[in-house]
C-alpha cells in the first residue's frame, strides 16, 4: 500500500520559503489538517540551543495551536511537523529516527538548497515509511 500526503502547492512553497528564510539554521513548524491532508501550516521558532544542526519547535506555539484547535471543535488536528536540513538531504536524520515517538505523526523534511521535500511517517524500529506528496 502506497501512503500519500495531500497538500496544496502554496503550502509547499510556504515551507520552502520558511527553510530559505531560516538558512543556515533549521526551520520548523506544525502541520494542521485531517488524516493525510494538510490544510495549513503553523510556523514556529526553532528554540534548540544548536539550531544549525537540530530543531525544537517552540512549546508555546504548540500549546497555543492545541488550545485553538480544541476551542474550534473537532475540525482539524496537528497531524505532524516540518523542519529543514539546511545542507540536505530531505530525509530523516539518525536523530530524527531516534526522536520519532508518535507513530501517527507526519514528518516533512526540507532541503532548501535544491527545493526537495520528503514526507515520512515513523514506524517501529527507528525507521520511516516514505509518503508520496500529492499536490492538491
Amino acid at each position: 500500500m502506497r501512503l500519500s500526503l495531500r497538500i496544496a502547492p502554496d503550502l509547499i512553497e510556504a515551507m520552502l520559503q520558511a527553510a530559505r528564510d531560516a538558512w543556515p539554521e533549521e526551520c520548523c513548524g506544525l502541520l494542521v489538517g485531517r488524516g493525510s491532508r494538510v490544510t495549513r501550516l503553523v510556523r514556529a521558532a526553532n528554540v534548540h540551543e544548536t539550531p544549525r544542526r537540530f530543531f525544537t519547535i517552540d512549546p508555546a506555539v504548540q500549546f497555543a495551536i492545541l488550545r485553538d484547535l480544541r476551542a474550534a471543535g473537532d475540525k482539524e488536528d496537528v497531524i505532524g511537523h516540518y523542519h529543514s536540513h539546511p545542507n540536505g538531504p530531505a530525509e530523516p536524520s539518525p536523530r530524527d529516527l531516534a526522536e520519532a515517538h508518535d507513530k501517527q505523526a507526519i514528518w516533512i523534511v526540507i532541503d532548501p538548497s535544491n527545493g526537495d521535500l520528503g514526507a515520512f511517517r515513523p514506524r517501529p524500529g527507528e525507521a520511516f515509511d516514505r509518503l508520496t506528496i500529492e499536490s492538491t
